[in-house]
C-alpha cells in the first residue's frame, strides 16, 4: 500500500497526501475488518505498518480499497461494503462503501 492519503510513523507533525492537513490523526490501525459480498464473515486484515488516518477528510476510503486490493482473500470477494477499523487506542471507526448506484439509460418499454 502506498502512503498518500494516509500516514505511516509516529504521530508527530504528520501531514494528510490527500488533503494537506496535519495534527488531526488516529491512533494506528491494529485491525481492518472487511466485509464483501464473496465473505462468509467479516475478514481480519492486520498491517504491516503503524498507519494512521487523517480525521479531516475521507483518507480511510484509501486505506481500505487499498487493503483490499493488497489481499488475494479480499481481492476476490467482489467490492468491499464494509469495513470497522480498530485501533491500538481500543477506538473504533466504522466505515461504508460509498459507491454511486447503477443508473439506467435508456427508456425501458413498459408491457
Amino acid at each position: 500500500m502506498e502512503d498518500d492519503d494516509f500516514e505511516s510513523g509516529s504521530a508527530g507533525e504528520l501531514t494528510c497526501g490527500s488533503c494537506g492537513e496535519s495534527g488531526s490523526f488516529t491512533a494506528p490501525v491494529a485491525v481492518l475488518l472487511v466485509y464483501a459480498p464473496g465473505l462468509e464473515r467479516p475478514y481480519p486484515l492486520i498491517p504491516a505498518e503503524d498507519y494512521r488516518i487523517c480525521q479531516s477528510c475521507d483518507a480511510v476510503f484509501a486505506l481500505v480499497e487499498r487493503a483490499v486490493e493488497a489481499h488475494k482473500i479480499t481481492a476476490a470477494a467482489g467490492p468491499w461494503t464494509r469495513a470497522v477499523l480498530l485501533f491500538i487506542d481500543g477506538q473504533g471507526m466504522d466505515v461504508t462503501a460509498q459507491r454511486e448506484a447503477p443508473s439506467l439509460h435508456g427508456k425501458m418499454a413498459l408491457a
